[in-house]
């Protein structure tokens, strides 16, 4: 048997994570070789490359064979055990964090029969876990080449499960739209250039984002690079040129116009009362 345990954090800030991995590893089993019954903390798929075996868990029982893989969730109670005349080999592959449970529930609700996912390349999977179950140690590194490989194996999964999302809903326009302003808002755009990007008249684009968040995106984009501005005057030296450079205004004049007209103060008194208030 070959397993890394990925230890740079410890179990419960895993948990509280994104999604994290736990653990990578792989074994030829013996015959009749068994595990269980047991739970973990703990998300854990199994890859079935050769031979068969037999899983019981929620309650139920299911025949495995090569080509097979098994999810058993966390805090779930599991029993599975290699047959005696082909015992099977397989990798395995713990994870855990806030969207793992959520990727889970997904694959779950997709499986036919519940925690076994039939007709897989399990060979490229446990290839893929084979990158993770052979470090050792505990570095930078081993932990990023550890959440490469449950990128990895998740972009597997999405491919032989189409109907696998990465979310439990579809983003609306709005919200699309409110992504889109929320990452380039330090740019000079334009509502009729960010109408064309996502193919909509522009009094539609405003009207569907004032429905949603209560403010037109012209209002929410000044708003967000004034909000940024005033952060740059508390606690950098950046001139207010470069200020208003750097978030897409205009002008040095334009922007200092703007910030008087919605703080009551030139980006300067602004600056300086704040210096004077610490």
């Amino acid at each position: 048997m070959t397993e890394f345990y990925e230890t740079t954090y410890d179990l419960a800030a895993k948990q509280n994570a994104e999604l994290e991995g736990i653990l990578f590893g792989e074994e030829d089993c013996a015959p009749s070789h068994a595990y269980g019954p047991t739970l973990r903390p703990y998300h854990l798929f199994h890859f079935v490359t050769r031979g068969r075996g037999l899983l019981q868990t929620g309650g139920a029982s299911y025949e495995i064979a090569a080509g097979d893989a098994f999810l058993i969730p966390a805090e779930q109670m599991a029993y599975y055990e290699a047959s005696e005349t082909e015992p099977w080999s397989y990798a395995w592959a713990g994870l855990t964090g806030l969207r793992a449970a959520r990727y889970i529930r997904q694959i779950l609700a997709l499986a036919p029969e519940r925690y076994v996912l039939r007709g897989l390349d399990t060979q490229k999977y446990a290839a893929s876990i084979r990158k993770a179950a052979y470090l050792t140690g505990t570095n930078a590194m081993n932990y990023f080449q550890t959440e490469i490989t449950l990128f990895e194996l998740l972009a597997c999964l999405a491919a032989d499960l189409p109907g696998l999302g990465i979310a439990d809903y579809t983003p609306s326009l709005a919200a699309q739209i409110k992504f889109y302003l929320d990452a380039k808002y330090t740019e000079k755009l334009r509502i009729t250039e960010l109408a064309e990007r996502f193919h909509i008249h522009p009094n539609h684009l405003s009207r569907i984002f004032r429905a949603e968040f209560g403010v037109a995106p012209k209002q929410y984009l000044t708003e967000r690079k004034l909000e940024k501005s005033a952060q740059m005057l508390r606690e950098t030296d950046a001139s207010v040129s470069l200020i208003a450079a750097s978030l897409g205004f205009e002008d040095q004049h334009a922007f200092s116009k703007i910030f008087k007209k919605s703080l009551g103060l030139s980006p300067m008194e602004y600056r300086k009362a704040q210096s004077a208030a610490r």
